[in-house]
């Protein structure tokens, strides 16, 4: 099943379904001198919240004042206590002018401040900036428009209101790519705005408008990641400050903590991110009995790392088990080994060999391992058995260099099969006569891959701003999504039911690129 991708970013705030007392609202043929918005306005004059003149005109033309703009909120959301919220404090508005309880209100919702502390300028015409702040606070707009405004700045006031207003196609701007923050916003205009809020169909096309969200950017250069399993969390390597690091998906809050030696790639279990850290560089003369290495164990709870444990290997790749076992494949010596330690005590518990520079994966059971190598020709697939965290010898794929590879490894989180970039995909099974056989190809290869088997469906990309949707039991494609930037990273957060994207993207005219965060909602029936 196919599930719909929700287009516009809103978190609507509380609101009760008590009515606010009104004049009888006109009926929309009868605004004589509308032309321009017709159907958004008549939309709101039905809802109530718009009325006309009594000479029958809406005048569309008008400036639309400050306290106008958040009347026309507050009889849209209908909050609960509508006149009982405590006095803002303004000298120019009092309890008993019009429209005072609903500024008092917007205030304690935190959608509207003054013009100063003392000071709200009720009949002051709403400029295009101050209509974004408010809009975009009122209806809780997230998102970063990546294209911009050649006249909105990264730097001034508005620009986090006025980008969330064009990242969820509320506002397009000029068709000279400017938003003229200044300019004074009319009736008509501000109506067009609410409506493509609360009714989507109202929104106008744009090219430029992902099926994401940007909601944020950083500038981080992440050579390695992993998902929490549990949390909506991922961890990751910044390889510009040899930090390893956490980032909440639902807040975009998180820490890090400087790491002692170069690191490469990380695993997460129960609780410990592991990290292989580098004494030297990757190479094939770098013989056995000469390696060293380390790999450092960091507590998640307080981000520090807790210990280092030093080896006689240099480290390429690695993954951990729930019992703090930790399994590291050689990135040097030609025909080396893979190894399996106690995080605890820094003890080696098995050797087997392994061809250098391998990348490893641990099955969703941790009774085993695969393998792909990422050097020589042909590529090769094999799998080592786990027992107690003692690794046994490698039972090779019997399809060795049948198929061209690309020097990755996914297993499905159901454990069946492994896909591999190529495209290729093949069985995963505990049984050492099915294991590793050639299964199925999908359309395309990619360099990133997802699942939601919750709904039976899984997503690739390959290293552009296109991701592809497929069915998992028949693996066709079913469609495309859009984001921003290119993708580097994919996750999936069932929980959530969003698909995550870490992407190379750009601010405006800007040709510095930086880590986009960019989020895909799903709207999907809840059982």
């Amino acid at each position: 099943m196919y599930k719909f991708i929700v287009k516009c970013l809103v978190v609507l705030l509380a609101v009760s379904s008590i009515g606010i007392q009104s004049a009888q609202a006109a009926t929309p043929s009868a605004f004589k001198d509308v032309s321009g918005f017709k159907k958004e306005i008549e939309f709101l004059t039905g809802k109530e919240i718009i009325y006309g003149f009594n000479d029958g005109t809406f005048r569309p033309n008008l400036p639309i004042t400050r306290v106008q703009a958040v009347q026309m909120i507050m009889r849209e959301m209908k909050p609960e206590g509508l006149g009982d919220a405590p006095n803002p404090n303004f000298k120019d508005i009092k309890p008993g002018n019009r429209g005072y309880a609903e500024i008092a209100k917007a205030v304690e919702l935190g959608i509207i401040s003054g013009k100063s502390k003392d000071r709200f300028d009720p009949t002051g015409n709403l400029t295009r900036a101050e209509m974004a702040k408010i809009l975009a606070n009122a209806y809780g707009l997230g998102g970063i428009y990546p294209k911009g405004f050649t006249d909105v700045s990264t730097s001034y006031w508005a620009y986090p209101f006025i980008s969330a207003l064009a990242a969820n196609n509320i506002t397009v701007g000029y068709k000279d790519g400017t938003y003229l923050p200044s300019k004074t916003i009319d009736r008509a205009q501000f109506s067009a705005f609410m409506a493509r809020i609360i009714e989507p169909s109202f929104r106008p096309y744009n090219v430029d408008i992902a099926d994401s969200y940007l909601v944020g950017v950083m500038d981080a250069h992440i050579i390695d990641s992993v998902m929490d399993p549990v949390e909506p969390i991922i961890y990751f390597l910044d390889g510009s400050t040899n930090e390893v690091a956490w980032m909440n998906l639902e807040t975009l809050e998180g820490e890090s903590v400087e790491l002692p030696l170069p690191a490469e790639r990380i695993a997460y279990a129960n609780g410990k991110i592991y990290v292989t850290q580098l004494k030297g560089k990757h190479n094939s003369n770098w013989w056995d009995e000469d390696q060293q290495g380390a790999f450092a164990v960091v507590d998640v709870t307080n981000m520090e790392v807790e210990n280092v444990i030093h080896i006689d290997l240099d480290p390429y790749d690695i993954a951990a088990d729930d019992n703090g076992i930790v399994y590291i494949s050689p990135g040097s010596g030609q025909h080396s080994r893979i190894e399996s330690f106690d995080s605890k005590t820094g003890k080696l518990v098995s050797s087997k060999g392994m061809y250098q520079s391998t990348l490893i994966e641990m099955h969703p059971s941790q009774s085993r391992i695969y393998a792909v190598t990422t050097t020589g020709s042909p590529r090769r697939i094999g799998e080592y058995t786990i027992e107690n965290g003692v690794l046994s010898s490698e039972q090779r794929s019997p399809y060795h260099g049948t198929y061209g590879l690309s020097p990755d490894l996914t297993i499905t989180p159901d454990g069946k099969y492994l896909f591999n970039g190529t495209g290729h995909i093949f069985r995963s099974s505990a049984t050492a006569s099915s294991d590793m056989l050639f299964f199925g190809k999908l359309d395309r290869p990619y360099s990133s891959i997802v699942f939601d088997l919750q709904y039976g469906e899984f997503y690739t990309a390959n290293k552009k701003n296109i991701i592809q949707a497929y069915d998992y039991t028949t693996m066709e494609p079913i469609g495309q999504l859009k984001t921003y930037g290119t993708i580097d990273k994919m996750f999936y957060d069932e929980s959530a039911h969003m698909l995550l994207a870490f992407t190379s993207v750009k601010l405006g005219n800007s040709t510095v690129p930086f880590t986009g965060i960019e989020y895909i909602y799903f709207d999907v029936d809840e059982e």
